[in-house]
């Protein structure tokens, strides 16, 4: 992801750094007749989400979604015809929707979102952000505020949070949460729930393979040589410990050497985005801090950090930490 870290996902790390929860619950006014089109199925919808009440008297056709978290959620769905344009893509999209993702309209970057005029121009009726504060929201650099595309008559919705601070309290059940949203807001609800089913699942055969395990120490570390930036607290610390490690740093922050050496880590993960480099990374580490028992034991492995971002490839990550940590080989999801 494109800032050092999901301060994120994130960019949550992805996201300065990546990635996130909890801010949005969902009722409905009526109930949903099974069966029936997303068009007409089960309006009018309210949803309860960063202190806004939103209710929808049928599905959104004319979405801008400006984080990939929630472009990857929606495609999973099947609502890539609902999407006018996206911004925000830090990673190659998981296989199983980039084709449809390499079909979508981009009218930003990593982390450099449309300005208001350009988000206008799409005519959208909502507009999705992986928060609705800061990022893709932010007006000193020309973005829309949440409050003005309201004004626009434009719907919102914060997707995995609602403000960049609420990413501390992202976890790995983050993104089920938030495609339960989604289902709702697009008459999807039996989609929303099988694939929500399945990531429980996933996620169950990893605290099943784990359980009764040690829980050695982990740093994820992101980079940096002095100081040095590691990846804890939120979804980060979050998929460790479901893993089944104990994450040596408490959140996410710049260490000095002494700091990092002294953390005694068991294991590393190195955080990797595309395009970098993870045998320059492991030289340094390996010459840099040689005593360290991860370093000594040869327990440092590549973990995308785009794997533990709050979306739909999150068990993917939260296999390969498993992997990692107990030198299990469960299949990793293919998402």
């Amino acid at each position: 992801m494109p800032l050092p870290s999901r301060r994120i996902v994130a960019a949550g790390a992805i996201m300065v750094s990546l990635a996130l929860a909890g801010c949005s619950s969902t009722t409905d006014t009526t109930a949903h007749s099974p069966g029936a089109s997303p068009s007409n199925a089960g309006y009018p919808v309210t949803i309860d989400n960063c202190d806004r009440e939103t209710t929808f008297d049928a599905a959104p056709d004319r979405v801008v979604s400006l984080w990939q978290s929630a472009t990857e959620m929606l495609l999973a769905l099947g609502l890539g015809d609902r999407i006018v344009a996206t911004a925000g893509d830090y990673a190659p999209y998981p296989e199983s929707i980039a084709d449809d993702a390499a079909a979508l309209n981009s009218i930003g970057s990593a982390m450099g979102w449309p300005s208001k005029e350009v988000v206008l121009s799409q005519d959208p009726d909502l507009v999705i952000g992986q928060s609705l504060e800061g990022f893709a929201f932010d007006a000193s650099y020309g973005y829309a505020t949440a409050e003005e595309l309201e004004d626009a008559g434009i719907d919102l919705y914060g997707a995995n949070m609602c403000v960049p601070e609420d990413s501390l309290s992202m976890t790995v059940d983050t993104s089920s949460e938030t495609l339960a949203d989604l289902g709702r807001i697009f008459g999807v609800e039996d989609e929303a729930e099988a694939l929500i089913a399945k990531i429980a699942a996933q996620k169950q055969a990893v605290v099943d393979a784990v359980s009764g395990l040690d829980a050695p120490s982990v740093v994820y570390y992101q980079g940096g040589e002095g100081p040095i930036h590691v990846l804890a607290g939120g979804i980060y610390t979050s998929a460790i410990e479901t893993a089944g490690g104990t994450s040596a740093f408490p959140t996410e922050a710049d260490v000095s050497r002494e700091d990092f050496a002294a953390s005694d880590a068991e294991v590393l993960l190195v955080a990797t985005f595309e395009g970098q480099d993870f045998a320059s990374r492991l030289a340094y580490l390996e010459e840099t801090f040689p005593d360290l028992p991860a370093v000594k034991n040869g327990r440092v492995y590549e973990l995308p950090v785009a794997d533990t971002d709050a979306s739909i490839s999150v068990m993917r990550g939260l296999t390969e930490i498993a992997n990692a940590i107990h030198g299990l080989d469960l299949p990793v999801p293919s998402s």
